[in-house]
């Protein structure tokens, strides 16, 4: 053939057949941006992205599958040309761009030649608009004592080793321009007015996903009382703050209170179960004191060093059957701390919970005595009977009883 024929036809098929023979058709357009490592398919485009990736699927026949012949044009920009042009399957094609992020949402034409193909949106997200729809949830400040870690809003200052926040950031987007807004955590002695900056650093998972859990530890361990805040920072924007107090071990100590006392209670074949009530005689095999032990302080995190006492008839000084240390908090914690041969029970007539000199709290083993009445309408005073929670929920579920016989 002629080659002046050739370039004849070539011209005719390009430029002079029906459009729907000769351009590209049937494209599907996605945008997406690359952040940090990351290309994110999520839209809105952050203003902070490395670059916006234009990908086209599309058909095209022969006559069309040059890459320098499209283009990706934006108002005010010189048109963007295509950086690949791959084959997928029979007349597929992907057409790729790469641009920089535009300064605002804009919206674009994919043209082959000169032919429009598609419009290509970019939105784009600001600074502003991300703050606006970032949330910060479950902000969290945890003590450290010894091994464990307490969330706490009342502390004692002399025992504690480090102060841990935490929070979860959520937002509507993925999390990638925090980044670049640079998150930190501000742990602040109020009582000196120093402030320590630690700054938090997202991993690529974290920076993909619209939820994460973040953590930062004060490098300066607070063992003096007073008050501390506790703020999330994220360009330049408080997101957050909590306050927390450290106390003296004395006002600690003076808070504790007993919640309950109950009695753990094992049969001969193993099974243990808490009771209310001190089992009679020869049903149980072995039987022991339970504390509900809590602090009046709210938000309170605390340790301290519990005994328990068996209360013996005669003896002057009760007996240390155990001492532990203990958390303590302002929810109630079970203390139990062991359990007797039910034999041996005969000689003790319940248990004291003891924190240094000062009793807590009791768990009486006899039953509560009832008053005899004598014949001039008196009546006889019963034995002595150290009265505990569990003798004043008898005592209102008889009177309960007796209100309800009467009416």
């Amino acid at each position: 053939m002629w080659p002046w024929i050739r370039r004849w036809l070539d011209w005719v098929t390009t430029d002079v057949l029906p459009l729907s023979r000769s351009r590209p058709h049937g494209q599907a357009v996605h945008t997406r941006y690359e952040k940090a490592g990351l290309a994110l398919y999520d839209l809105p485009v952050p203003w902070s992205a490395d670059a916006v990736v234009v990908e086209v699927l599309l058909k095209l026949p022969t006559a069309a599958r040059r890459k320098a012949d499209f283009s990706l044009r934006l108002p005010g920009r010189e048109p963007v040309q295509a950086e690949s042009l791959r084959p997928e399957a029979d007349t597929r094609y992907r057409l790729l761009f790469r641009l920089p992020v535009p300064p605002a949402s804009t919206e674009g034409e994919l043209l082959w030649k000169t032919k429009h193909l598609s419009r290509v949106a970019v939105p784009v997200l600001t600074a502003g608009e991300f703050l606006a729809g970032l949330r910060v949830a479950l902000p969290t400040v945890g003590v450290r004592l010894g091994a464990q870690t307490v969330a706490a809003q009342t502390f004692v200052a002399a025992q504690c080793r480090g102060l841990v926040a935490s929070c979860v950031l959520r937002s509507p987007t993925p999390l990638a321009p925090v980044a670049d807004l640079g998150l930190k955590a501000v742990f602040k002695s109020e009582r000196t007015g120093v402030a320590h900056e630690v700054p938090v650093v997202l991993s690529n998972s974290q920076l993909g996903a619209r939820e994460a859990v973040v953590t930062a530890s004060s490098p300066k361990v607070p063992r003096r009382i007073g008050a501390w805040s506790v703020g999330w920072v994220l360009g330049g924007r408080e997101l957050c703050i909590q306050t927390i107090q450290g106390i003296p071990a004395r006002r600690f100590e003076a808070s504790l209170r007993v919640a309950d006392a109950r009695f753990v209670v094992a049969d001969k074949g193993g099974a243990v179960r808490v009771v209310r009530q001190p089992p009679p005689a020869g049903e149980a095999d072995r039987v022991g004191p339970c504390f509900l032990v809590a602090s009046s302080e709210p938000g309170m995190a605390g340790t301290c060093r519990l005994q328990v006492h068996a209360a013996v008839a005669g003896e002057a000084r009760p007996p240390l059957l155990m001492e532990q240390d203990v958390l303590v908090t302002d929810g109630p914690t079970l203390f139990a701390p062991g359990l007797l041969d039910a034999a041996e029970t005969h000689k003790v007539g319940g248990f004291e919970l003891r924190h240094k000199a000062r009793v807590l709290g009791a768990a009486s083993l006899r039953p509560v005595p009832a008053a005899a009445l004598t014949a001039e309408g008196g009546f006889k005073p019963p034995p002595d009977f150290t009265w505990t929670p569990t003798a004043d929920d008898e005592l209102a579920e008889r009177l309960a009883r007796l209100m309800g016989g009467g009416s």
